[in-house]
C-alpha cells in the first residue's frame, strides 16, 4: 500500500524546498522529476545524497520505487548538480535512443501578436489544437470562471472586486496574467507550465493537483508565447504527459536560449507610464502601488 512521502529537498547553497507528490511507491525517475521541476537540474546532472552521513544514491535504476532504497518519509535530500561533460557523455553512450538527430520532434516556441491578449492566444494554441482564433473566446471564459466562484476569486485574491475585476479583464486591452493561468489549469484539468525567461525557472499551475497532463507557455517578462512539438516544420503536439518531464528540459533549454540574446523585460527596472494620467513609473511595483492609489489600471511602456 502506497503511503504518503514528506521529503525535503536542499540544494543551491541551503535553499530548501519540500517535495511534493510522492509516496513510498514512486519510483526514482518521479523522484529525479520532482527534483527537477524545483532546482532546473536535469536528472542526468543530479548528485542526490541522503541520510546521516550523507551518502549519494544511485539513482539509474529509474524504476525502483522508493521504498526499496534508502529513503524514508521526513528526510531531507541533498542535491548538487554534477557538471562533469564526462557525466552527460556517459548518459549519451548509455541511451543513443534520447540523441538528438536532424529529423527528430523538438519542443519550439510559437511567437503570437503582442496585441495584449497574448496569453489567451497562447492557452488557445496549446489547448485548442493549434488555433490562436479563440483568444477573444478564452478572455471570455476567464472572466465567467472567476465570476462564478467569488468565494476563490475574491477581493483578496484578486486586487479589487470580483465584480470589477471581470469587467476590467472583459476590456481587450488587458493583459492575462497568473490568475488566469490559475482559472485556465481548473477549467481544463491540466498542468500549464511557464517557462521564465529572466528567472529560468518553470513555474507550474496546477501541480499539486496532480493532472496527467501539462502544457508549455514561454514567458519574456511581459509577452507569452505557446511551445509546441515541431516536426518538419509543424507542430504535432501540445499537450503532454506529466510523466514526459523531459519537455521541461527542453523548454528551459528555450528559456536559457531566449536570455542569452536579452529577449526578455526586466519587471523591475523597464519605464512604464500611466495612460490615464500620464504619471511616469518604473517597473511593475511602482505600477501595481499606483494603480491601487488612484484606480488607474491602463499602462503603457515608454
Amino acid at each position: 500500500m502506497a503511503t504518503k512521502m514528506v521529503l525535503r529537498c536542499q540544494y543551491g547553497g541551503g535553499q530548501r524546498k519540500v517535495l511534493n507528490g510522492l509516496t513510498s511507491t514512486s519510483t526514482l525517475s518521479e523522484l529525479t522529476e520532482a527534483i527537477f521541476t524545483i532546482t532546473g537540474v536535469p536528472a542526468h546532472r543530479q548528485r542526490v545524497m541522503s541520510g546521516f552521513p550523507p551518502k549519494e544514491l544511485d539513482v539509474s535504476k529509474g524504476e525502483q520505487a522508493l521504498n526499496e532504497v534508502s529513503i524514508r518519509s521526513g528526510d531531507t535530500l541533498i542535491v548538487e548538480e554534477n557538471k562533469d561533460t564526462a557525466a552527460v557523455a556517459q548518459v549519451v553512450t548509455e541511451a543513443p535512443k534520447q540523441q538528438v538527430v536532424a529529423d527528430e520532434p523538438k519542443l519550439v516556441r510559437k511567437v503570437v501578436p503582442a496585441d495584449n491578449s497574448c496569453l489567451f492566444a497562447s492557452i488557445s494554441f496549446v489547448v485548442l489544437s493549434g488555433e490562436t482564433a479563440f483568444a477573444s473566446d478564452l478572455r471570455v471564459l476567464a472572466a465567467t470562471c472567476i465570476q462564478d466562484d467569488p468565494t476563490t476569486y475574491n477581493e483578496a485574491f484578486l486586487g479589487m472586486p470580483n465584480a470589477d475585476y471581470c469587467k476590467w479583464l472583459s476590456t481587450k486591452d488587458k493583459w492575462g496574467g497568473a490568475i488566469e493561468l490559475n482559472v485556465f489549469s481548473r477549467y481544463y484539468q491540466t498542468e500549464i507550465n511557464v517557462a521564465d525567461v529572466q528567472s529560468g525557472r518553470i513555474d507550474r499551475y496546477g501541480e499539486n493537483e496532480n493532472y496527467g497532463s501539462r502544457v508549455f507557455l514561454l514567458y519574456d517578462g511581459i509577452h507569452y508565447d505557446p511551445m509546441g512539438l515541431e516536426s518538419k516544420g509543424e507542430i504535432i503536439q501540445t499537450v503532454f504527459p506529466c510523466s514526459a518531464y523531459n519537455m521541461q528540459v527542453e523548454a528551459l533549454a528555450i528559456a536559457e536560449d531566449c536570455k542569452k540574446k536579452h529577449q526578455f523585460t526586466d519587471l523591475h527596472g523597464f519605464s512604464l507610464r500611466c495612460l490615464v494620467c500620464r504619471t511616469p513609473l518604473t517597473g511593475q511595483t511602482q505600477a501595481q502601488e499606483h494603480a491601487k492609489q488612484t484606480g488607474h489600471m491602463n499602462f503603457g511602456e515608454v
